[in-house]
């Protein structure tokens, strides 16, 4: 009767140890078989907004599913990078990854509600864009070397605008400071609506922005742009020159926005993911629309993004620490 019993609870326990082994598996066979979402940490309508937009337009197509976007902006971006890290890792909920939650914010907050290194795996990367420096159409600085010269005769009176302390663009204006051996004032603001009018206005010297932000006031010619981060000019931009020409190649750098998912996601799914996107990536509309954004496709994916991650943040922590630059929370 007890060997009867302990046969057949071993005969049970072997029967759900082959259904939880085959699930994964059949879970990756019809995926997906529902709508997904993807987590968007900052508000609509801004560059990372219309990049997963667009990203999602076309990695839906190839899925054969609709991708619903949730804007859960707060915190610098940690509030929705903390809930992908949350979301249950079935393939269905997606996040937006970027530089400034993933390269800066561990290196400039105490603490943070994710981890970047053990919550996430990342897929790929829907696009990058390069950083501005930008002046008013009327100041009398023509060129990167005018900046540096008016700011070394004026010690401590010009100043940047950007979106904030502790973002790509306060930390460029910062080691450009200590590369070309000037100080000038950062001067926070909230976004474009805001720096705009005070650099048109005379009140601040340059504004600091990714170009896609800035790309329509460079066009209508409000803004002269005397230098980009990006590695050669921009086509639609061509008359600024790169940091690189300019002197400086430390100051390539590139803002970014990616494609990942909670930790735990199975291997068959996000091997789709990432089939899916390496399509998405090579599709010749999709790229001619990252470019209308001003903004470049790139081919970085999975471990090759991921390492891309690891070594950026590197250099900013560096940068950070070298600077004494901290969010306190």
């Amino acid at each position: 009767m007890w060997k009867r019993a302990k046969l057949s609870i071993s005969c049970a326990m072997l029967f759900t140890a082959s259904l939880l082994g085959v699930a994964p598996a059949q879970a990756a066979d019809d995926y997906p078989n529902r709508p997904i979402k993807i987590i968007v940490p900052y508000p609509a309508g801004g560059t990372a907004d219309l990049m997963a937009r667009n990203f999602c337009e076309y990695l839906g197509r190839e899925l054969g599913q609709s991708i619903v976007v949730e804007n859960k902006p707060g915190a610098a971006g940690q509030l929705g990078t903390s809930m992908t890290a949350r979301a249950a890792p079935d393939g269905y909920t997606l996040g937006e990854s970027n530089a400034g939650t993933f390269e800066l914010s561990p290196h400039l907050y105490k603490s943070l509600s994710y981890n970047t290194q053990t919550d996430f795996e990342q897929i790929a990367m829907m696009g990058k864009m390069g950083v501005v420096y930008g002046v008013s159409a009327e100041s009398n600085i023509k060129t990167l070397a005018d900046l540096i010269r008016e700011a070394k005769k004026n010690p401590g009176k010009l100043s940047f605008a950007t979106p904030g302390v502790g973002s790509s663009n306060h930390l460029s204006g910062t080691v450009l400071s200590s590369l070309g051996g000037f100080d000038w004032m950062h001067v926070p603001f909230k976004g474009m609506s805001e720096f705009l009018p005070a650099v048109l206005g005379g009140q601040v010297t340059l504004l600091i922005d990714q170009y896609p932000s800035m790309m329509k006031q460079l066009e209508a010619g409000k803004i002269r742009g005397i230098a980009v981060s990006t590695a050669e000019r921009i086509p639609s931009s061509p008359n600024v020159p790169t940091f690189k020409e300019s002197g400086f190649p430390e100051l390539v750098t590139y803002s970014w926005f990616a494609l990942m998912v909670p930790k735990g996601v199975p291997a068959p799914i996000i091997d789709k993911l990432t089939s899916a996107s390496k399509k998405v990536i090579n599709n010749p509309d999709y790229r001619a629309k990252v470019f209308a954004m001003g903004a470049e496709p790139s081919d970085e994916m999975r471990g090759d993004l991921s390492k891309m991650i690891n070594t950026n943040s590197l250099v900013w922590k560096k940068v950070i620490e070298d600077n004494k630059i901290t969010i306190d929370k």
